[in-house]
C-alpha cells in the first residue's frame, strides 16, 4: 500500500508529533468540489451503509474520490475518480493552510506551501489502522483537495450524490445526523440516487465528509 510521505514528500518537514517519525498509509483522495450554486458529496452504496444499536440503517455522506491504482499520483487518481464520479473535471483551489485532521476531530493548520511539482490538501485526514498485526501503520490517511467544477455535475458511476447549497453548508454539518425524510425534503439539499434510501434511515458523515464537518465546526483559522 502506498507511503503517505512517498507519494506527498512535502509532509516529510512537517514537524507536527502526528506525522515526524509516523508510518502513514494512504488509502485514498479525495475533493471537497463545488460549483457557484452547491457543495456536492458522495452517498455511499448500500454495502457500506452501518446499523446503529436500534436497528436505524446509517447512511454515509462523504467526499468525491477513491483508491490510488498502481503507478497512479495522487492528482492524477483525484482527476480520474471525478470524471467517473461526476462526468466533470475540476480546477484545483490552493487552500490557505492544510488542515490535519485526526480520528474526526481537527487538530492543527498545517503551512505546505505550493511548489511547481505539488500541490497542498485541503485536509490530511488520519485514521485508526485496521489492522491488528505487527507490521500494521500508526495511521491510515486520507488526503483531500479543493476544487472548483468545470461545468455540471452529474451522477457517474456512484450510487447517490448530494448537493448542498453554499448558504446551507453550515447549518447542514452544525449536525452529526440527518434523519432521510427530513433531508429529503430540505430545500438546500438536492438528492440524486440509483434508488431511495429506506425508511427512517439516517445520513451521517463519514470519512472525508467527517473530516470536513470538523473543520467547519472548528473555530480556529490558518
Amino acid at each position: 500500500m502506498p507511503d503517505l510521505f512517498a507519494l506527498m514528500p512535502a509532509l516529510r518537514r512537517v514537524s507536527h508529533p502526528l506525522l515526524v517519525d509516523q508510518q502513514v498509509i494512504l488509502v485514498g483522495v479525495s475533493a471537497v468540489l463545488h460549483d457557484e450554486e452547491a457543495y456536492y458529496f458522495e452517498v455511499s452504496r448500500p454495502r457500506h451503509w452501518g446499523q446503529l444499536p436500534n436497528g436505524t440503517r446509517a447512511v454515509g455522506i462523504g467526499g468525491i474520490g477513491g483508491r490510488i491504482e498502481t503507478g497512479e499520483s495522487v492528482l492524477s487518481c483525484l482527476r480520474r475518480e471525478v470524471r467517473e464520479e461526476l462526468e466533470v473535471g475540476f480546477q484545483l483551489e490552493e487552500p490557505v493552510g492544510t488542515a490535519l485532521v485526526h480520528d474526526g476531530e481537527f487538530t492543527a493548520w498545517l503551512d505546505l506551501s505550493r511548489s511547481d511539482s505539488a500541490f497542498p490538501p485541503y485536509i490530511v485526514n488520519l485514521l485508526p489502522p485496521q489492522l491488528s498485526r505487527p507490521d500494521k501503520p500508526d495511521h491510515l490517511a486520507i488526503v483531500t483537495f479543493q476544487g472548483h467544477l468545470e461545468g455540471k455535475p452529474h451522477r457517474g458511476d456512484l450510487f447517490g450524490l448530494l448537493a448542498v447549497a453554499r448558504s446551507g453548508l453550515g447549518p447542514y454539518f452544525e449536525r452529526s445526523e440527518w434523519p432521510w425524510e427530513e433531508a429529503a425534503d430540505h430545500p438546500d439539499l438536492t438528492f440524486d440516487l440509483t434508488s431511495d434510501l429506506p425508511v427512517g434511515s439516517v445520513l451521517r458523515p463519514t470519512l472525508t465528509g467527517r473530516a470536513f464537518q470538523a473543520l467547519v465546526n472548528s473555530e480556529s483559522t490558518f
